[in-house]
């Protein structure tokens, strides 16, 4: 389900699970759910009993109370939409990965489908929900306009300290305070076991803004100020430091020498390690035969999806080609050796700029060819990073094997 609705998540949820993860949920205690009706209601039935509580909330006379009630109705539309957003591949395995270590968790969604793991593990284990949640945020904008990674000395301890971890976000949140931001911060820190990495996310106050909502069915306007997201994740084992900061180069230089002062309590060097680009180019003449055998790796077949192609000698000009995803059809190269007319030759006239890999892996006994995508552009994004750890390096292997990359 690509669009979030509550009431058609909760259909796609067994009556078991959504059982449990009502009774467990802070607005169960205002709720009226008869659970002797027929299990295959159970949706329609929480469903309404929600509606019954938004409903009555316009006539509750105490204030306070309408606010507490208004406040457990958010979070249980806002967790459902939480649990709906980390019901992806990618996810799943996260949260899987997060309780690796936790054998009562891992028996417990030993026999759910995806749709419903994210909606045990809010319920039970909501601090390594919200750890994944961080992660992943970080990695969607990795490599993107915020994005910077430098190299810093290797081994060093970042504190828990508390007291330390606000003296920093609070230090940071300074730097948003020239543009209008306001005084309050909030730091969350993470430990992946994955890789030994730690990652910090810190909110600060931005500027005031002016939203337009309903409250208690009423349309008015009111003046907030909304979360800036600020994140750093250090590498100890490499020394490899990942930032995520608004305001350019200055602001990513000053978070990182507060992250030496506050948090690893020593001065640091940090040295900007750039982007490595993409030969993309490598890939125009859509014979995609790699240089190395890569069946190795259990590679079958790479096509191409989508290409993107910028005319030489034309700025501002792109062409995107789409191909079907059937591996038996022609792929976006053919397709624009057919399509896109040339002066000379297609590789003299068109430079690649971005491209989506299909990697078809051998077909195992069970008969059922697996197979994965990923997208990367020629200034050297990607999204490789978002693969399982199991497709990352088959990735990289396919790419220097037709010497997209080194």
């Amino acid at each position: 389900m690509k669009v979030f609705a509550s009431k058609q998540f909760l259909l796609l949820i067994s009556a078991p699970t959504l059982r449990a993860y009502t009774e467990a949920h802070v607005l169960y205690p205002r709720l009226a759910v008869d659970w002797a009706v027929a299990p295959e209601t159970f949706a329609s039935a929480i469903h309404d009993a929600v509606e019954v509580v938004d409903a009555a909330i316009a006539a509750v006379p105490d204030p306070a109370v309408r606010k507490a009630m208004e406040a457990d109705l958010s979070h249980w539309h806002d967790d459902l939409r939480r649990a709906h957003l980390l019901g992806n591949r990618l996810a799943i395995q996260e949260l899987r990965s997060a309780i690796a270590d936790d054998r009562v968790a891992l028996i417990a969604i030993t026999d759910l489908p995806d749709t419903e793991i994210p909606l045990w593990m809010l319920a039970n284990r909501d601090a390594a929900f919200r750890n994944v949640e961080l992660y992943l945020a970080f990695q969607a904008k990795s490599n993107g306009k915020y994005w910077k990674k430098h190299a810093i000395q290797p081994g060093l301890t970042p504190t828990r300290d508390r007291a330390d971890l606000e003296a920093f976000s609070g230090e940071v949140s300074k730097l948003y305070q020239k543009v209008g931001g306001g005084k309050s911060s909030h730091v969350e820190v993470i430990d992946r076991a994955a890789d030994g990495s730690i990652q910090l996310a810190i909110y600060v106050e931005g500027p005031i803004t002016a939203l337009t909502h309903f409250s208690e069915k009423a349309f008015t306007r009111i003046t907030t100020r909304m979360a800036l997201e600020t994140a750093i994740v250090y590498h100890p084992t490499t020394g490899q430091i990942e930032t995520i900061v608004k305001g350019g180069a200055k602001n990513h230089a000053a978070v990182l020498q507060l992250f030496g002062t506050h948090i690893v309590k020593q001065v640091i060097t940090p040295e900007e390690i750039q982007k490595k680009r993409f030969n993309l180019n490598a890939l125009r003449d859509g014979l995609l035969e790699p240089r190395d055998d890569w069946s190795t790796h259990g590679v079958e077949k790479v096509r191409l999806r989508r290409a993107t192609f910028s005319p030489n000698g034309v700025t501002g000009v792109n062409f995107q080609v789409e191909a079907s995803p059937q591996e038996d059809q022609d792929d976006a190269i053919a397709l624009a050796l057919k399509t896109l007319k040339f002066e000379r030759t297609f590789a003299a006239s068109f430079n690649m700029t971005g491209a989506s890999v299909i990697v078809y892996m051998k077909t195992p006994p069970d008969g059922k060819a697996p197979h994965f995508s990923f997208d990367l552009y020629s200034s050297g994004s990607s999204t490789i990073k978002n693969l399982s750890e199991k497709n990352q390096p088959i990735a990289n292997a396919v790419l220097t094997a037709l010497d997209v990359i080194d």
